[in-house]
């Protein structure tokens, strides 16, 4: 190699690199006629392939849900049974961890004022207790039932004038 003189010798051959073997190897490969319709049904087969795993998905899908609704359907009635099985329970608990009526009446009968008049107690479903409380000053008759242990958890919900006096509704909530 001289300065500002053309090369005439040949470049050295170099080591072949993984390309030139493997564009060597496809140059000696023989393709079927029509290579435009080999690259068609090259395409074609790769885009089936993602095509069948969408459709095949979506066909597992819709199995597992049809074997869903058909267990939800037959476990449904097992569970509607335990769900009042469960509510019963819990009726039977809030009833059995309360005071009987009467001595229910005999607690309030000594906690109220003596013009005050007792008009509804109910135990409700959850074993709560509601009472109405007819007096003069619902101020009083919230304080003497408060003041009661037993009916320290007892809140106002409502209070209304009649004719002749006020009446206070107190609840309970459960335990």
């Amino acid at each position: 190699m001289d300065a500002g003189k053309p090369d005439t010798d040949p470049p050295e051959p170099q080591a072949d690199s993984l390309s030139h073997r493997l564009a060597a190897a496809l140059a000696g490969l023989r393709l079927p006629g029509g290579g435009r319709g080999a690259a068609v049904a090259f395409g074609l087969l790769l885009a089936a392939g993602p095509l069948l795993t969408l459709a095949g998905a979506t066909l597992l899908a819709r199995h597992e849900k049809r074997a869903t609704l058909r267990l939800q359907e037959q476990v449904a009635p097992r569970l509607q049974a335990e769900a009042a099985a469960r509510e019963a329970r819990a009726a039977l608990a809030n009833a059995a961890g309360r005071a009987a009526p009467g001595v229910v009446l005999e607690l309030l009968a000594g906690t109220l004022p003596p013009e005050a008049k007792l008009t509804r107690v109910e135990r409700t479903g959850d074993g709560g207790l509601e009472l109405d409380v007819t007096g003069g000053d619902p101020d009083a008759l919230r304080a003497a039932i408060r003041r009661a242990p037993e009916f320290a958890g007892m809140r106002n919900t409502s209070q209304r004038r009649t004719d002749a006096a006020m009446i206070v509704s107190m609840r309970e909530d459960a335990q």
